[in-house]
């Protein structure tokens, strides 16, 4: 049985593009086992010249510190004059190197998680004379940039009908479109898992309502101003902060008093445990994050979000009832002693909807989309 090699094009500016991968990558061991060998190549460090090779170290920072040009430049660049006046830029310093790399790589199939190497990407691998399938995963929920679609690519898997109605919008052939949900990690789709189970697993009361507060890999935002809010308010839960690879932040956070019951974690691998345990996660509005969350059955109270590419994951999660924006941590307490008013059946109701929402499969799918792909060929 001849082994295929797939490429996945994406970088770690932003986690959801390696994970979206990894998730995927997972998804075809699992039902293709020993048929595929997958490569994931973070473009910006391995073909992209100074200063775009330092994109991958520069972008939390950035993004933190000045968000406001991050969002004026999404939405300066988010139509096609501009991608091309830009574009050229971009092409000089990735294609030639790409191109080396891709004709060493040699893929029987090349997939981009990362807008901006898809028309990159699907250029460079054309002309090295290579005729394989490319194939677009966006990985943004709604307001997806331009750069994600390009007419040129055999298929753009989505993860909403908001992203489907933006690719259309952009050029994308109906027929190359596919709604399939955003990939997150087969070990969020237990069901078997339950909430009284995760909580005992994880040393939590049994009975307490269980909120989350997570800041991402990197434990990033006002983790420590919005738990320190939460206690003083001394609502009647158990708050779980998961301070991710943030040294400081974590020992700040043992160093305080607490008036309720808290627990600390640093980064973790067991993330899918600690959603089941909880009845409601606070959370920038990163997509894997959200999508995960909707698939525990998790309320969403998105502390924040990136403008531009993130603007779209509020509207998503807001039009969508799951959860609301409240982005100070006064705010935030206001919100959560409203939703745990005993006769508020609002936890339930966004409860129920993030089920009905949640693609579960979406990986698997995305998957079997692949490989069928590969079989047609």
């Amino acid at each position: 049985m001849t082994v295929r090699r797939i490429l996945f094009l994406m970088s770690d500016t932003g986690g959801g593009h390696r994970s979206a991968a990894e998730a995927i990558t997972a998804a075809l061991a699992r039902q293709y086992p020993n048929r595929y060998a997958v490569t994931l190549l973070d473009v910006f460090k391995r073909a992209a010249l100074f200063p775009l090779n330092y994109a991958p170290e520069t972008y939390l920072p950035f993004t933190t510190y000045f968000e406001w040009l991050w969002g004026l430049g999404f939405h300066i660049l988010n139509n096609r004059v501009a991608t091309r006046l830009v574009s050229p830029y971009l092409y000089v310093s990735i294609v030639p190197r790409l191109r080396a790399l891709l004709r060493e790589a040699q893929p029987d199939l090349v997939v981009s998680t990362h807008p901006i190497f898809v028309a990159l990407g699907y250029s460079a691998l054309r002309q090295i004379g290579s005729r394989v399938p490319f194939v677009t995963v966006v990985t943004d929920l709604f307001d997806a940039h331009c750069f994600w679609f390009d007419p040129r690519v055999d298929l753009c898997i989505v993860p909403t009908e908001g992203a489907y109605r933006v690719a259309q919008r952009f050029g994308m052939p109906k027929e190359k479109l596919r709604v399939v949900g955003q990939p997150v990690a087969l070990q969020f789709a237990d069901s078997r898992i339950t909430q009284r189970d995760a909580r005992h697993k994880l040393g939590l009361d049994l009975e307490r309502t269980t909120v989350l507060l997570v800041g991402g890999g990197e434990g990033m935002g006002p983790l420590y101003d919005i738990a320190r809010a939460i206690d003083a308010a001394c609502l009647p839960i158990q708050l779980v902060v998961i301070a991710g690879r943030n040294k400081k932040l974590r020992e700040r956070l043992n160093a305080t008093q607490w008036h309720i019951p808290v627990h600390i974690q640093g980064f973790v691998t067991n993330m899918p445990e600690w959603m089941r345990a909880s009845n409601v996660i606070i959370t920038k509005a990163g997509p894997g994050t959200i999508c995960e969350a909707l698939t525990c059955g998790l309320p969403i109270l998105l502390s924040g979000y990136l403008p531009g590419q993130e603007t779209g994951n509020v509207t998503f999660v807001e039009q969508s009832g799951v959860g609301v924006l409240q982005r100070t941590p006064d705010a935030i307490v206001r919100t959560l002693r409203e939703w745990l008013a005993p006769d508020n059946d609002i936890l339930a109701r966004y409860a129920a909807r993030a089920r009905e929402l949640a693609r579960p499969r979406a990986a698997l799918d995305i998957a079997t989309i692949l490989h069928n792909l590969l079989e047609e060929r």
